[in-house]
C-alpha cells in the first residue's frame, strides 16, 4: 500500500502541472492574439487616419516683411545712347534691323536690356515708399503651449535678397508706371510692344531699383495661422504674432527655426526617430504648396485645408555641413516648407525643406526633394530647453477619432465636445461634431459592443469555465492530502540472537 502511494504522488502533481499550465495558456493567448492585432494595426496608419490625426497640429506659417525704401529718378545716358544710336545706324545700312519705327525701337530695348545700368542712370531726387512683401510655410506644433517648428527660411531672408522681393512686390506699381510712361513716349510712332519686350523694361527697372534703392526701418513680422471653423461662420484663418526662438542658417545650411505663440490647449503632432528609415520606406507629407493653397479657381475658405501627399524615402543623401538630409519623392513646392514629413506610424520624421531646379530652365523637378531629417531639429529644441510633449487635448481629440472611425458615434461626439469645450477653434473639431450627429440621426451609431468583441469575450468565458471544470473533476478524483511517516517499529526478535545483535537482513525474494 505506501508502495501504491509513493508510485501515485508524482504522476498526479505531473498531471496537475500540466493542467495548470494549459490553463495558463489558454487564457493568456486569447487576449494576446486580440492585443496583437491592434498593435499591428497602430504600427502602419491608414492614410486618412493619419491624416485627421495630425492636421491639427499643422500651421501656416505667414512671414511679413515691412520697410521704407528710397529710389531715385531715373533718366537714359546720353552718352550711352550716342553710342546705341550709331550702332543702330549701322544695322540698318546693313540691313541687319529693318528700316521700320517698330523694328528699330525693338532693336533699341533688346540692346538696351543686355545691359540696363550702362542707360539707366540715377538722378539726385529721391522718393519715398513704404513697402511691404510676405512669403508662406508650414511648420507644425510640438508642445501644448505652442513651440513650432519649421524651416529657417520660412522666417528669415537675407538682406539682398529681401530688397529684391521688396522691389518686385513693393515697387511693382512704380515699376509698372515707368513701363507706361515709356509706351506713351513712343505711342507716337505707333509702336506695340512684344510680351517679351514689356517683360523686359520690367526686369530693366528693377534692376534700376534694386542697384540704386536704399532700404531703412525694415521689420519683420511672423503669424502662425490656424484653420478654425466657427458655427454659421464660414471656415476661416486666425493669425497668432510668433516669436522666433531660435533659427539656424537657411540651405545648405541646417535649415531649421523655432516660434513661440502665446497660447494653451494646442493640437500637437508626435516626434519620431530618423534614425532607422530606410531607402523605400513610406512617408507623408502634410502643408500648404502655394500652387494648392492660393488657387483662384478655389474657394476662399480652401485657404486653411492643407494638403496631403506620400511618396518614399529615395536615398540619404550629404549636405556639404557632413549632416545627412533625406532625399523624397513625394511631391512638394513653395509653401510645403517647413513642413512635417511623417513615417507610416504618424510621427514626424524630417521637415520638407528644398527640391531641385532644372539648372537649364529653372523650373522645379519633380520627385527630387529632400527634408531635413527630424534628429536636426531635436538639436535646435534640446539646446532650447524644449521637451515636445503630446496635448491634452490631442490625446482626447485622438481617442474621438478612434470611436468616430470604429462608427461608435455616440462616444465620438463625447469626446469631440470635451475638446470643444476647452479650445472652441481646434481645428476641424466642428466638422467631427457635425458629422457623428448626422450619424447619429441617420441611426449609424455602434456605440454599443462591437459583436467581435463579444464574440471574444463570450469565447474567453466558455474556455475559463471548462477548464475550471476540468481542473474540478481533477481535484475530486484524487486526494492530495501528504502521508504521514509511519513510525518505526521493532525488529523482530531473532531466537538465538544476543541481546545488541543486529538482526540479519531480509534476504526474501522481491515480489
Amino acid at each position: 500500500m505506501m508502495r501504491s502511494q509513493n508510485v501515485g504522488r508524482p504522476r498526479r502533481t505531473a498531471r496537475l502541472r500540466l493542467l495548470l499550465a494549459f490553463l495558463l495558456t489558454a487564457v493568456l493567448l486569447l487576449p494576446a492574439g486580440h492585443q496583437g492585432a491592434q498593435g499591428e494595426a497602430a504600427a502602419a496608419m491608414d492614410p486618412r487616419v493619419l491624416a485627421d490625426t495630425n492636421k491639427p497640429g499643422v500651421v501656416m506659417i505667414a512671414t511679413l516683411y515691412k520697410a521704407s525704401i528710397s529710389v531715385p529718378e531715373v533718366y537714359l545716358s546720353q552718352e550711352s545712347l550716342q553710342g546705341l544710336q550709331q550702332k543702330l545706324a549701322g544695322d540698318l545700312l546693313s540691313g541687319a534691323v529693318a528700316n521700320n519705327p517698330n523694328a528699330i525701337i525693338d532693336a533699341l530695348l533688346l540692346e538696351l536690356f543686355k545691359d540696363p545700368l550702362k542707360y539707366l542712370v540715377p538722378t539726385d531726387t529721391f522718393t519715398s515708399r513704404e513697402v511691404q512683401t510676405g512669403s508662406v510655410g508650414t511648420g507644425f506644433i510640438v508642445t501644448p503651449d505652442g513651440y513650432i517648428v519649421t524651416n529657417a527660411h520660412v522666417v528669415y531672408t537675407p538682406e539682398e535678397t529681401l530688397k529684391v522681393a521688396l522691389i518686385e512686390t513693393g515697387l511693382k506699381e512704380l515699376i509698372d508706371k515707368d513701363v507706361a510712361d515709356f509706351l506713351n513716349d513712343v505711342k507716337g510712332n505707333n509702336y506695340k510692344p512684344s510680351e517679351d519686350i514689356l517683360n523686359g523694361l520690367r526686369k530693366a527697372a528693377a534692376q534700376f531699383y534694386v542697384k540704386y534703392a536704399q532700404l531703412s526701418n525694415v521689420q519683420t513680422q511672423i503669424f502662425t495661422e490656424m484653420g478654425v471653423a466657427i458655427p454659421g461662420i464660414q471656415v476661416m484663418q486666425k493669425g497668432f504674432p510668433s516669436e522666433l526662438k531660435r533659427r539656424g542658417e537657411p540651405t545648405p545650411g541646417k535649415d531649421v527655426a523655432i516660434l513661440k505663440i502665446d497660447k494653451t490647449n494646442l493640437p500637437t503632432v508626435t516626434i519620431g526617430d530618423d534614425s532607422k528609415l530606410r531607402t523605400g520606406d513610406k512617408i507623408y507629407v502634410v502643408g500648404y504648396p502655394g500652387a494648392a493653397t492660393f488657387n483662384p479657381m478655389l474657394a476662399t475658405e480652401s485657404v486653411v485645408e492643407s494638403t496631403l501627399t506620400s511618396g518614399l524615402v529615395s536615398a540619404r543623401k550629404t549636405m556639404p555641413g557632413g549632416w545627412d538630409i533625406l532625399q523624397v519623392d513625394a511631391a512638394m513646392s513653395g509653401g510645403n516648407s517647413g513642413g512635417p514629413v511623417f513615417d507610416e506610424s504618424g510621427e514626424v520624421i524630417g521637415i520638407a525643406t528644398f527640391g531641385s531646379i532644372n539648372t537649364g530652365s529653372g523650373a522645379e523637378v519633380q520627385g527630387m526633394n529632400f527634408a531635413v531629417p527630424i534628429s536636426i531639429a531635436k538639436q535646435f529644441l534640446n539646446e532650447s530647453n524644449i521637451t515636445p510633449s503630446e496635448s491634452q487635448l490631442t490625446k482626447i481629440y485622438k481617442e474621438g477619432l478612434s470611436l468616430y472611425n470604429s462608427r461608435k458615434y455616440s462616444k465620438a461626439l463625447e469626446k469631440f465636445r470635451e475638446v470643444n469645450e476647452l479650445n472652441p477653434g481646434y481645428p476641424y473639431i466642428q466638422n467631427f461634431i457635425s458629422e457623428s450627429r448626422l450619424a447619429i440621426n441617420n441611426n449609424q451609431d455602434q456605440s454599443g459592443l462591437s459583436l467581435t468583441l463579444i464574440l471574444y469575450i463570450i469565447g474567453g468565458l466558455v474556455v475559463l469555465a471548462l477548464l475550471v471544470f476540468l481542473l474540478v473533476l481533477v481535484l475530486r478524483k484524487y486526494s492530495f492530502t501528504v502521508a504521514r511517516k509511519p513510525e518505526a517499529a521493532s525488529p523482530p526478535s531473532v531466537p538465538g540472537a544476543a541481546e545488541g545483535t543486529e538482526a540479519p537482513p531480509d534476504i526474501r525474494p522481491k515480489e
